[in-house]
């Protein structure tokens, strides 16, 4: 069974992102595990960040099931401030996790996405790719192997981002637009932050949106669906996520033509 390992800075990254993609490989027969990297402790509009950040794992734990997300590895870092937590300690967990899960892909923001104004998605992308470095050598994280791992090298980075400009691989994911769908509304907390967000910037520009309004304070699914159908529509009526993919890099096709299959693998 292929696993597919998705590093998400925040509670709903993965669903915004490329939840579509991981339902399919769900139904593919794959294996999908999460990383959800920070707390979550700000990212909700209303109560006690005690409050706002049991809410968000929760939902997370809901919108999981509609992915099919099998494992959630929670790291805890501190949201919205991981510009100045330990670089080092973060990259080290990615290490760690990939050697123990041996993924095929990992999913992840693109660390050189251009217009990318969350500064923990950057720090998690750029600590990811580096990490793919760092995991193939035993000198790296010694502690590792004497806990039983081994170096490994991830085959597949899915980069995704919010304008990606460099995509090289549209993914249909016609028949999972519901179940992304269902994913993104189930972090009802998260979502209705981010419209306030949006609410904000009106005010501020002089206008107002009672769509906005009413989905913030009665249902969001109606605005999430028709945003959600609409981002993910193509030229020619499919529903795509486009991802920036590689492999082997600058190397693959040297390396490709020098290698064969592995009977079974």
């Amino acid at each position: 069974m292929p696993t597919a390992l998705v590093i998400s800075p925040h509670a709903d990254d993965a669903a915004f992102f490329c939840g579509g993609t991981l339902a399919k490989r769900h139904a593919e027969g794959w294996e999908t595990i999460l990383v959800h990297v920070t707390d979550d402790c700000k990212d909700g509009m209303r109560g006690s960040r005690a409050e706002v950040q049991a809410q968000n794992h929760a939902q997370l734990r809901d919108a999981a099931q509609h992915l099919g997300i099998t494992t959630i590895e929670d790291l805890g870092f501190e949201t919205d401030c991981l510009c100045d937590s330990d670089r080092i300690a973060l990259r080290e967990r990615f290490v760690y996790l990939y050697r123990k899960y041996r993924p095929l892909a990992v999913f992840t923001f693109d660390p050189f996405a251009r217009y990318e104004e969350n500064q923990d998605h950057v720090v998690c992308a750029r600590a990811a790719q580096e990490a793919f470095w760092v995991a193939c050598f035993h000198l790296h994280h010694p502690e590792h192997l004497e806990a039983g791992l081994a170096p490994f090298s991830v085959g597949e980075r899915w980069y995704f981002s919010r304008q990606q400009e460099d995509a090289n691989h549209a993914e249909v994911i016609s028949p999972y637009l519901q179940s992304k769908i269902d994913a993104v509304c189930a972090h009802g907390t998260m979502v209705r932050h981010i419209l306030h967000q949006m609410r904000l910037q009106l005010e501020t520009l002089g206008r107002r949106s009672e769509i906005v309004n009413d989905a913030i304070e009665n249902d969001p699914r109606p605005l999430i669906t028709g945003w959600v159908t609409a981002s993910t529509c193509d030229d020619e009526g499919r529903h795509v996520e486009r991802f920036r993919v590689e492999r082997l890099g600058a190397l693959e096709e040297f390396l490709m033509s020098i290698s064969a299959a592995v009977e079974g693998a």
